[in-house]
């Protein structure tokens, strides 16, 4: 096990010519990591250069006709999801991704820098705008509505002013103060970013995409966390990371559940202080944190497609 990879190489721009590369590598299994991120990559895919092809951790999958695998979980597609996808679900035990933590910097941001009362309750969302969706941007303005004394910051773009227009017509429509908005700046660094992010009580997640990057990083500074579950990949990031970090407080089903854990955890302190201290055990003891256990869970999947390749071969 390595925290780092040991071991790269550049190959050049050309997608046979990577392909090449891989095939005259001997690579018996090729993960993708990017899915649909990168065009090079699915035409690399195409070219079938290894005979087991996998795709993981990126968005969801490709749909390429030559990948042979999906990596996921228990949680992060329903049951019957395979009846959707070309590529056979493989799931792993427990989580289809875990870190062993985060470098966090001194925090940056004061309630003070932003006119915000030291017994305010904070909500916070800091997610790219195509994340953004305006029935769960209306769910927001609810809780923000129903809890007194509450701020909502939002952090997204840098030097995007749409988005913060977008907020601004929606609050008003359901009656929520435009005081209560504050929009945040791109910070320098992520450790810097993941600091920052201690200054909320609660982080409210975005629908149908949800987070996953800032998914954990708010599991990890102990901040509580309402998702709603969808049936899509995107849409069940939030669910898997949070089960497989030790807790189901916050997970909604339906948007009247959304509406009713931000409320929940907004005007209950001893509930939030419970998820905190669950959260910050949980770096001891949850698959979410636990990279080295992930490793060989990885590799034992590894291994199960490469016998089942091989026993293919034998009967073919």
């Amino acid at each position: 096990y390595i925290r780092e990879f040991s071991k790269s190489r550049i190959v050049g721009r050309d997608a046979l010519e990577i392909a090449q590369q891989i095939h005259d590598d001997g690579v018996d299994i090729l993960i993708d990591l990017d899915s649909l991120t990168l065009d090079i990559t699915c035409r690399v895919m195409l070219l079938k250069p290894a005979p087991i092809q996998a795709t993981w951790l990126g968005w969801d999958a490709s749909g390429i006709p030559t990948i042979d695998y999906f990596i996921t979980d228990p949680y992060v597609l329903p049951e019957d999801a395979q009846d959707y996808y070309q590529e056979k679900i493989w799931r792993l035990p427990q989580t289809y991704l875990a870190v062993d933590g985060f470098e966090i910097e001194a925090p940056t941001l004061r309630r003070e820098h932003l006119n915000i009362p030291k017994n305010a309750i904070i909500y916070f969302s800091a997610q790219r705008s195509f994340k953004r969706h305006p029935d769960t941007i209306r769910l927001q303005m609810k809780v923000l509505k129903a809890v007194p004394n509450s701020y909502f910051l939002l952090k997204g773009n840098p030097n995007e002013e749409a988005p913060e227009e977008f907020f601004r017509q929606i609050a008003e429509a359901e009656g929520v103060s435009l005081d209560r908005l504050r929009f945040l700046p791109w910070t320098a660094t992520e450790a810097e970013h993941r600091a920052n992010i201690a200054i909320a009580d609660v982080v409210l997640d975005t629908f149908p995409y949800n987070g996953a990057t800032t998914t954990m990083e708010t599991l990890w500074m102990g901040i509580p966390l309402v998702t709603k579950v969808g049936q899509q990949f995107a849409a069940r990031n939030s669910y898997t990371m949070m089960i497989n970090a030790g807790i189901e407080e916050g997970i909604a089903w339906s948007d009247e559940e959304y509406v009713e854990w931000g409320v929940r955890l907004g005007i209950d302190e001893r509930l939030r202080q419970q998820v905190h201290w669950k959260l910050m055990r949980s770096r001891h003891t949850a698959p979410l944190w636990n990279a080295k256990q992930f490793t060989r869970e990885m590799e034992s999947a590894y291994e199960q497609m490469w016998a089942m390749y091989r026993t293919h071969l034998r009967s073919s």
